[in-house]
């Protein structure tokens, strides 16, 4: 048996060895190849988007499938039950999420289409108040008219070319008429056509993609303590049992952050929005609904949410009423400083414990390789890989027998005794 034990310990060095240089090449071949690996992975997300959308919603059904789970069991304690009291609780929770879906488009969508065809029927209006506005802006300012006139000038010129030039020459006559439907006009047409049923025809795959996921969602949580069990399973099949500890736990702390995260943020979003119908109503602001829509919506992305949907909401004031728009600004300002220092951090607590700088790295870093979901995600995200190397160095540390507080560190130029 000892004879066995040198060459089992190069055994090891030599699949380690071999680990460590496939993980190089690897690394160095996604990094030389990025366009396409992320090519490779928009096609598969594509292609497994059903599945996405039934974890996101299951993911978000979870802890109201749990709590009505356990209504449920204490009421009929009864192990022989227990699968149809899972069933009862799943579609329970589907019931609890369409009401409230429901609930939510019935308050907003008809004072949203409101506001939009009040805005649509507006806005020439907005134009000539704009530009009686720039008029005696320029009577009052001669420099600020000497400055501008040529720009405006010569934009009214290549205006007014471009309609005796161009449009006219082809009204003249009833052939030039048709030759300029026949050229012009009907490829519009069609390419219009086209773009209407490529909308309507990727508005059904959506369609379909939801209910797919849909159904997804109820399979996911009928047998979602059998999913776990077997992930377990094959943790510990690979691992040590202490590596296969670490990777479970890890995952537990995972799951909390990003689902205290998600959920605490849909909340104080919600709430958010609800504030900003009642205070624009309150002050008159016009198009309350559609400005507490784009408030709500905007505030799930954390720290930019706030400027990317007040901006928009403020010019569209603005238009209307300049002295609102001021108004709208400072009341913005206001309910973002009342959600970022109470309503916030009631809901969501320290659910990431990311200092600032990390949730900006975080948002940037994301929001620049995914988008608008990388924005809303990279903060849980970036707080799991926070978390894990932060336990990581920390048993580093006391293996070495060293202090794992950061302050300790501060200052110190010497070796720990």
């Amino acid at each position: 048996m000892g004879s066995k034990k040198p060459s089992e310990h190069y055994i090891a060095l030599g699949l380690t060895a071999f680990c460590v240089i496939a993980a190089s090449i690897l690394f160095f071949f996604l990094l030389y190849h990025f366009a396409a690996v992320r090519t490779l992975a928009a096609s598969l997300m594509l292609i497994l988007r059903p599945i996405l959308y039934g974890l996101v919603l299951a993911f978000l059904l979870l802890p109201v499938h749990r709590h009505i789970l356990t209504f449920l069991i204490a009421l009929i304690p009864s192990q022989r039950v227990r699968p149809l009291l899972n069933g009862a609780a799943i579609l329970l929770s589907l019931f609890f999420a369409l009401l409230i879906i429901y609930i939510l488009l019935a308050m907003v969508l008809p004072q949203l289409y409101i506001s939009v065809v009040g805005l649509v029927q507006a806005f020439p209006g907005y134009i000539e108040t704009v530009q009686e506005w720039l008029v005696k802006t320029w009577q009052d300012n001669p420099a600020l008219q000497a400055f501008l006139l040529p720009y405006y000038e010569s934009t009214t010129q290549a205006l007014e070319d471009w309609l005796q030039n161009d449009i006219m020459p082809n009204l003249e006559s009833m052939s030039t008429v048709l030759n300029w439907a026949k050229e012009f006009l009907l490829p519009n047409v069609t390419d219009v056509v086209t773009s209407v049923s490529v909308v309507v025809a990727t508005a059904l795959m959506v369609l379909k993609d939801i209910l797919i996921g849909l159904i997804v969602s109820v399979y996911l949580l009928a047998r979602k303590d059998t999913f776990a069990a077997q992930s377990k399973k094959i943790v510990y099949s690979l691992l040590p049992t202490s590596v296969a500890d670490l990777v479970v736990e890890e995952v537990r702390s995972a799951y909390r952050i990003m689902s205290g995260f998600i959920n605490g943020k849909l909340v104080d979003s919600a709430i958010i929005g609800v504030i900003c119908l009642i205070c624009c109503n309150i002050f008159h602001f016009p198009y309350p609904a559609l400005v507490a829509t784009i408030i709500g919506v905007t505030n799930i992305v954390p720290f930019f949410g706030p400027f990317i949907g007040a901006i928009p909401c403020f010019f569209l004031i603005l238009l209307v009423n300049p002295l609102q728009g001021i108004y709208f600004a400072i009341f913005v300002l206001v309910l973002q400083q009342f959600d970022g220092n109470i309503l916030g951090p009631k809901i969501l607590g320290d659910s990431t414990g990311l200092a600032s700088f990390w949730v900006l790295f975080s948002i940037l870093l994301f929001g620049g390789l995914f988008g608008f979901a990388g924005m809303v995600l990279g903060v849980p995200v970036f707080a799991m890989l926070y978390s894990i190397v932060s336990r990581l160095v920390a048993q580093g540390l006391r293996r070495r027998g060293l202090p794992v507080e950061t302050a300790q560190y501060m200052g110190k130029t010497g070796k720990f005794s």
